[in-house]
């Protein structure tokens, strides 16, 4: 496989450890809680990420492409309403139940900004590691970035 393809795996697998450690933070920041990331949040979520996610992402940076508009914050924008639509799917997938979709000021609440926190730092993180890829510039701001993600992740799920 070519190097770059290994670094599009990197992207992603970094962009999603983004989602967990800021949604921690948030959560500590609005409720003073710790201990909130969870195995069946990151299972839902990773699922999510996997599938709906990762499609969200192609169409958008092919749609960008073909219509010869590729920006950074275009691409962020588009990333980041997108994945909106992955917030409310999150609490369908962790237990909304048999009530369905929750309102559309589900978004304002502090359980929305913290769900909101997970799903838009991934976009953002997915968004600066494309554009680093496809740009002719240095991606060691995107990885320095990325790594201390990961480090971020590792401490929050290693138990305690």
């Amino acid at each position: 496989m070519k190097k770059r393809y290994f670094f599009y795996l990197w992207i992603a697998v970094t962009s999603y450890m983004a989602g967990p450690a800021m949604y921690a933070l948030a959560m500590y920041i609005l409720y003073q809680e710790t201990d909130v990331v969870t195995t069946s949040l990151i299972g839902w979520t990773a699922a999510t990420f996997l599938s709906v996610g990762i499609l969200f992402i192609l169409i958008t940076v092919i749609m960008l492409r073909v219509f010869n508009i590729y920006y950074f914050w275009l691409q962020t924008l588009l990333f980041e309403l997108l994945f909106l639509a992955l917030v409310y799917m999150t609490t369908v997938l962790l237990g909304a139940g048999n009530r369905g979709l929750p309102k559309l000021s589900f978004l304002f609440t502090p359980e929305g900004i913290s769900l909101w926190m997970f799903w838009g730092s991934i976009a953002l993180m997915s968004s600066w590691g494309i554009w680093a890829a496809r740009q002719l510039v240095r991606k060691s701001p995107y990885m320095l970035v990325s790594r201390v993600m990961l480090i971020l992740f590792i401490l929050e799920i290693w138990p305690r």
